[in-house]
């Protein structure tokens, strides 16, 4: 089962504001690296995910080509999950249909890009074999 812990900026993530420098954002990253390490946190198991989201955000800030590159996206924004163990029923019967609620599906944009992109294909090849 998973819960929502919150939507994130590469900015917000490490607790600054779009105009810090390079000395405040290397303090940063220390700071929340540090803090979110996987192996300080042992018991969490979203640490891990978070970490990995402070490292790509220092790469991408501390790189003035991938900074740039990400601000001219929109300053796109991800969401970190929280993780709870769900203990498993015995009874069959409580078993519920899942796949409702599945992470794993696609929603319905994805599903018109897949379409698009097939028939862009299906297209194109048909075109080159006869």
């Amino acid at each position: 089962m998973t819960l929502s812990a919150g939507t994130f900026t590469y900015w917000s993530l490490l607790g600054l504001s779009p105009g810090s420098d390079s000395n405040q954002l290397k303090q940063a990253f220390k700071r929340e690296a540090k803090r979110w390490h996987p192996d300080m946190n042992i018991n969490k198991r979203n640490a891990e995910e978070r970490f990995k989201w402070i490292n790509e955000a220092y790469l991408v800030l501390n790189d003035p080509k991938k900074r740039f590159e990400w601000e001219l996206a929109g300053r796109p924004t991800f969401e970190i999950r929280e993780f709870a163990v769900e203990v498993p029923s015995k009874n069959c019967e409580d078993k519920k249909n899942t796949s409702e609620n599945d992470d794993t599906t696609f929603n319905s944009a994805e599903k018109i890009l897949m379409l698009l992109i097939c028939s862009i294909t299906i297209f194109v090849l048909n075109a080159f074999l006869f």
